[in-house]
């Protein structure tokens, strides 16, 4: 169970763990990283990572969700487009440690880059880590 604190002056909404109380700085800190697929599943960050991890509603401008058939399932990448934006969320607190956790969940750098973007977090733009797939991801 998450709770919810609004932070008004930034136009920002944080989701975090009742034992784990948040401030708006923390969007401030190293590693923000942008996720936009299943990772949007508190459970999911939960169950890679071993704790809940704080999250805030994002937008990544430049970017569309990109589906594309290989073999017999669907995959799902981030294609720049100038005019695409695409929804998500922030996770907030991320350590060093759990960066290199969701490195190996993407396999980065084999099909998946990591790379830094603007994201738009309510009324700020901040800089987070993406995932951006790979030629080797979709067998090219």
């Amino acid at each position: 169970m998450f709770s919810v604190r609004f932070f008004p002056s930034n136009c920002v909404t944080i989701f975090y763990p009742p034992e784990r109380p948040v401030d708006v700085g923390e969007l401030f800190a190293e590693h923000l990283v942008f996720v936009w697929d299943g990772l949007q599943d508190p459970a999911a960050v939960r169950a890679l990572l071993g704790r809940p991890v704080p999250f805030a509603p994002a937008v990544l401008p430049g970017f569309m969700r990109d589906g594309r058939r290989r073999r017999d399932e669907w995959v799902f990448s981030l294609t720049a487009q100038d005019e695409a934006h695409t929804a998500g969320v922030v996770l907030i607190g991320v350590t060093a440690a759990e960066l290199e956790m969701l490195d190996d969940f993407e396999q980065a750098p084999i099909h998946r880059l990591r790379q830094k973007s603007a994201v738009r977090i309510g009324d700020l733009e901040r800089v987070a880590e993406i995932y951006l797939a790979s030629g080797a991801y979709f067998d090219e």
